[in-house]
């Protein structure tokens, strides 16, 4: 560092590690050269206009609006205003070389009463047509989730929401919809964004805690195998596509690597979270440890729900953002779902963490797609889809936000850990972080930003680029030999105070190390 000549230590080592994971990834990272780069938003997260051209509730809505859920009193009525602001978000997608988008349709704008059968809105059909249209006029090929933890609130008022037997029947009749108003648009289709917390997490009654996560989590695999089968069955043929689900999936390790107990504490920990959905898509059926532990409490598929679950995904596309080590024990009473996991997670003393308490473990992403390969997918031809990685950084001021070196960081090292399962034999086709801009974040509304483009909530929503983005882009370039592009990334890494004497120096190793890439 003082070498180097930067007046602040702790800034300069975090400068230097970036440049050295920014110089791994450019000089030792091979990706295929038709490796697919995206970033992700969904629509509820941004779309703002809760109410517009005739949309109707969602449960979110409620909760922010009505319940005060939201820590910072946000709300869904305009989060980012891209139902108005779209094309402004195309221009930056294309401008910086991001030629894959995943987004998603609301379930409340398409059916605003949302059951089977019930009338489709042509205005919300008119804008998703426009919407997907200007996306292809840019060059950027869309990507489809028809749910992305939108619940209709109409689905409560008449039902049971997700944990009602006709869930399946009205999300399949949605499904079909979309198939038929949007295929000839759209070549890749989600089916639901990460089911296990929507099952897992929810807030149930005392009584219910150890049944209604499964009750959930076996009618949206129904939900699933439906609109699947509806796809193949009318459309998938005629359109090209393909179709799958986003699981979201985090890392265990055993607290004590030398422990049995520990050890199966990290593998049940991954089977009830990823196994849980991934495996009827593979098999027809629960993970075995699952059925042995949760028992009659776990509803049973039909020999027909069996065969219409298993094959039912073109890929496998995994959100991923945190690790954890297991300790067996700590949840003995089976009265709610962690107590049948039974496991005590914590994070190792060294991890860092982000603002938002998640840790940060490059080495997961590679060891959970190595698990993921070894358990289900070796001797196939599923490719993955990484469907969401990124890390929320505090950024309380514009100024602050644009140079956001801790991101780069996240990016280089977690890159750099899925090349290396790549070079290992797990096909990974495709990447998107998460989030192109900063959104929504649930619970925590706005205050939590994600993005690579700053959102200025207090000023019409003016997108921003941060550092992070330039990166990205530069990182996207590299597959196409845009060399000269990197050292201009490598040159605009002055997120930190560098003397004019230094910045030579470090231009010098950068065209050092890419030479030395040229040469191999």
């Amino acid at each position: 560092a003082e070498y180097m000549g930067f007046n602040n230590r702790k800034m300069s080592g975090l400068l230097i590690r970036i440049l050295f994971s920014t110089f791994i990834a450019l000089a030792v990272c091979d990706f295929p050269k038709d490796f697919s780069w995206g970033a992700s938003t969904s629509a509820l997260q941004t779309e703002g206009a809760w109410l517009a051209d005739g949309k109707s509730l969602t449960v979110w809505d409620n909760l922010a609006r009505v319940l005060k859920y939201v820590k910072d009193n946000t709300t869904t009525e305009t989060t980012c205003n891209s139902y108005y602001m779209y094309h402004q978000d195309f221009a930056l997608l294309k401008e910086y070389k991001i030629k894959h988008y995943r987004m998603s349709i609301q379930w409340t704008r398409i059916m605003p009463n949302a059951l089977a059968a019930s009338p489709i809105n042509e205005k919300a059909v008119t804008f998703y047509r426009n919407f997907l249209k200007a996306l292809l006029e840019a060059g950027i090929e869309p990507y489809v989730n028809l749910y992305h933890n939108d619940m209709p609130a109409a689905l409560y008022f008449f039902g049971e929401g997700r944990s009602d037997e006709d869930f399946p029947k009205h999300y399949g009749y949605y499904a079909d919809q979309c198939f038929r108003l949007f295929g000839d648009l759209v070549k890749y289709w989600f089916t639901f964004d990460e089911p296990w917390c929507q099952s897992a997490q929810g807030r149930y009654e005392e009584h219910e805690r150890n049944t209604k996560p499964y009750t959930i989590g076996y009618y949206m695999l129904l939900a699933h195998s439906e609109a699947v089968r509806i796809y193949r069955e009318k459309y998938q043929k005629a359109q090209g596509g393909k179709i799958g689900v986003n699981l979201n999936g985090e890392m265990f390790w055993p607290k004590n690597p030398d422990s049995e107990a520990d050890k199966n504490a990290a593998w049940r920990n991954l089977m009830f979270q990823v196994g849980w959905f991934w495996n009827p898509i593979m098999t027809g059926d629960y993970p075995e440890v699952m059925k042995e532990i949760v028992g009659d409490r776990l509803p049973k598929f039909t020999e027909e729900q069996k065969k219409n679950l298993k094959g039912s995904a073109d890929f496998f596309a995994l959100n991923h953002y945190f690790s954890w080590v297991s300790e067996h024990g700590g949840h003995e009473e089976r009265k709610t779902y962690e107590d049948d996991v039974n496991s005590t997670n914590t994070y190792k003393d060294e991890w860092k963490v982000s603002d938002v308490h998640f840790s940060i473990v490059p080495q997961g992403l590679h060891d959970l797609l190595i698990f993921i390969h070894q358990t289900w997918l070796k001797g196939t031809n599923i490719p993955v889809y990484i469907t969401e990685n990124g890390l929320s950084v505090k950024e309380p001021t514009t100024a602050a936000a644009l140079h956001d070196p801790e991101r780069i960081d996240f990016l280089a090292t977690y890159l750099s850990q899925m090349e290396k399962a790549i070079s290992e034999g797990v096909n990974v086709t495709k990447y998107f972080i998460w989030s192109l801009m900063d959104n929504f974040e649930w619970g925590s509304g706005l205050s939590v930003r994600f993005g690579i483009t700053r959102v200025d909530y207090q000023n019409n929503y003016k997108r921003i680029p941060k550092a992070s983005l330039l990166w990205y882009s530069n990182f996207i370039g590299k597959t196409n030999n845009q060399q000269r592009d990197q050292l201009n990334c490598i040159q605009k890494l002055s997120l930190i105070h560098i003397s004019e004497p230094t910045r030579p120096r470090l231009i010098s190793y950068a065209v050092f190390c890419l030479k030395k890439k040229k040469q191999k």
